[in-house]
């Protein structure tokens, strides 16, 4: 049996009979209507692949018909083409607007009739695969969204029961996507003092976040176990450089801060921005990228050297990732080292935080951040409380 049906909707008895023997005889099944109340109560229970319509009939003309038939259609499209004569051509250009596609002048013309039947219905065809097509890109857009959202509460959580939050650290982390690529992770050593990471994983959401995850497990657990921490920059570069696929590593700092709090010793590989502040809000020491980002380098060539601070009371830590000194403005031009030293002496003592993200922003002019972003300030533990 025929599978694609055309709605013939024909006042003329003798029209209709010599279309529909035609039409027939081209393989279609052919479904006539006398007029538009026929052919809009057909389409209630059943939807044509096509609609030759003509346009002057009793009860309802065509363009009223092609009206409602739209209605019921609604986003579903399929062609209606207008059977008109030369006379009618202004109630064609009505048709068009009310919802018509295509005409065809009377008498008929059969192979004009054949070509426009042809291409109407391989166009609806097209249309009708980029419909299903929107439905399944739009059932898997949904799922993906469930699922990375169930995988960020996931690594959330993971975060939240590794780090502690010590008053002293003023912290600060904002996606550029839906995942941060960033991390910071605060533990408490069990001979006392603190072990910090700030992390950033190659590129941005999900594949940077899950980067970040063994760095995460291999750090804290290794604090746990009492490790200094040479060996955990150690360990923790072993276990990337294991897993993470090729062109895939996580820049950090690493800092030990001791018990006493008289000294703070930092690993940086890959951070362009680890400074240490004075009391005046003077930079006192620059520790800069010596090494390679964790995960690049194998076990047998990787250095653990670390620098040491000697820290007082009044001086201040601020480490921050790339997503805030490469900023960029409209020109191009970066925030830089320079842009953190000049916000930091403007929200010196208290506000220290507050004031990078607020210059890092108005640096931008209005421009959206194009790297994940994360700020740590950490204050000396007896230096009062923390800073914003």
């Amino acid at each position: 049996m025929p599978s694609t049906t055309i709605l013939l909707v024909e006042d003329s008895a003798t029209n209709r009979y010599f279309i529909e023997q035609f039409i027939q005889k081209l393989g279609y099944l052919c479904v006539s209507a006398k007029n538009g109340v026929e052919a809009v109560e057909y389409c209630r229970s059943k939807v044509p692949d096509l609609v030759l319509m003509d346009v002057i009939m009793p009860e309802m003309d065509g363009l009223q018909a092609t009206t409602e038939l739209r209605k019921l259609f609604g986003e579903h499209w399929v062609p209606i083409i207008f059977l008109t004569s030369l006379n009618e051509l202004e109630s064609v250009v009505s048709g068009l607007k009310a919802g018509g596609d295509d005409y065809l002048a009377k008498p008929v013309s059969f192979d004009l009739l054949t070509a426009k039947i042809h291409v109407f219905l391989r166009i609806a065809e097209m249309q009708n695969q980029i419909n299903q097509d929107a439905i399944r890109l739009e059932k898997y857009y949904q799922e993906n969204e469930f699922e990375q959202q169930l995988a960020l509460e996931l690594m959330e959580r993971l975060i939240r029961l590794r780090t502690s939050r010590p008053d002293h650290v003023w912290q600060y982390l904002s996606p550029a996507a839906g995942f941060n690529g960033d991390l910071i992770i605060i533990c408490q050593s069990p001979g006392g003092g603190e072990h910090i990471m700030l992390a950033d994983c190659t590129g941005h959401g999900l594949t940077a976040a899950i980067s970040a995850l063994p760095a995460i497990d291999c750090f804290h657990e290794m604090t746990e176990a009492g490790c200094d921490m040479p060996a955990i920059v150690r360990g923790v570069n072993q276990k990337l450089h294991k897993l993470l696929p090729s062109g895939r590593f996580v820049a950090a700092a690493l800092i030990a801060i001791d018990s006493a709090g008289r000294q703070a010793r930092v690993w940086n590989g890959g951070v362009p921005c680890v400074l240490l502040f004075n009391a005046r809000g003077e930079v006192e020491a620059r520790c800069k990228s010596d090494h390679p980002p964790l995960g690049v380098l194998p076990a047998d060539a990787f250095d653990d050297g670390m620098q040491t601070l000697a820290w007082q009371p009044s001086q201040t830590l601020v480490v921050s990732s790339d997503g805030i000194t490469e900023a960029k403005d409209s020109q191009g031009a970066m925030f830089g080292l320079p842009g953190v030293e000049a916000a930091v002496r403007r929200g010196w003592p208290d506000r220290i935080g507050e004031t990078v993200l607020e210059a890092v922003k108005a640096h931008r002019q209005g421009g959206a951040a194009s790297d994940d972003v994360s700020l740590l300030v950490i204050r000396h533990p007896d230096g009062g409380p923390s800073s914003r």
